[in-house]
């Protein structure tokens, strides 16, 4: 009679097969070997092997001071004055953000120039009641009476928590001074 044919299947050792790619590593990857060397020489000579040595040791401080501050009402405030400047970054349109860097940039190149005077008061004046400027002083505007208007009920505070708070008339003229300082500095430093 027949004898059926046994299925034999070599059992495989992991561990040989680890062993003989480690042994082969250093020639495969020489060039990454290398270069992980000279990495990790430079974070010594630097100093950041050291840095992150106390970080590692200091991680239950470090992270303990990091709770504390973050359930501060400071933090607090801070992380939602973030979320509604990056709500307000999000609506920009970039087209008009590149135009007003661009308009930056032309006007301290045109200034720029050798024996160019600045504009005349009333040549600026001039630009500023054109329709384009009349929308950004609008803006300006609308900004400086929402961050005049009083304070709703909140859960952390008022703005500012020392002092009585701006009289509203004070906050245009506070803005117009902050863009007559801001277009001063761009002046200067053309």
């Amino acid at each position: 009679m027949a004898q059926p044919i046994r299925a034999y299947t070599p059992q495989r050792n992991i561990h040989e097969e680890l062993r003989t790619k480690v042994e082969s590593a250093p020639i495969d990857h020489a060039d990454a070997l290398l270069a992980a060397y000279q990495l990790l020489q430079e974070a010594q000579d630097h100093g950041i092997l050291d840095v992150l040595r106390g970080a590692i040791g200091a991680g239950d401080a470090i992270a303990d001071k990091a709770a504390e501050y973050a359930s501060s009402p400071e933090a607090i405030r801070a992380m939602r004055n973030f979320l509604a400047l990056s709500r307000v970054f999000a609506n920009l349109d970039p087209a008009k953000v590149d135009a007003v860097a661009n308009a930056i940039t032309e006007t301290q190149c045109r200034e720029g120039a050798q024996g160019c005077e600045p504009p005349s008061l009333w040549q600026t004046f001039q630009r500023m009641t054109g329709r384009n400027s009349r929308r950004t002083l609008a803006t300006i505007a609308a900004v400086t009476e929402a961050f005049g208007r009083e304070p709703e009920t909140s859960d952390v505070g008022p703005l500012f928590s020392s002092g009585p708070m701006l009289p509203k008339s004070v906050l245009p003229l506070v803005a117009l001074a902050l863009v007559g300082v801001a277009g001063f500095w761009i002046g200067r430093r053309s």
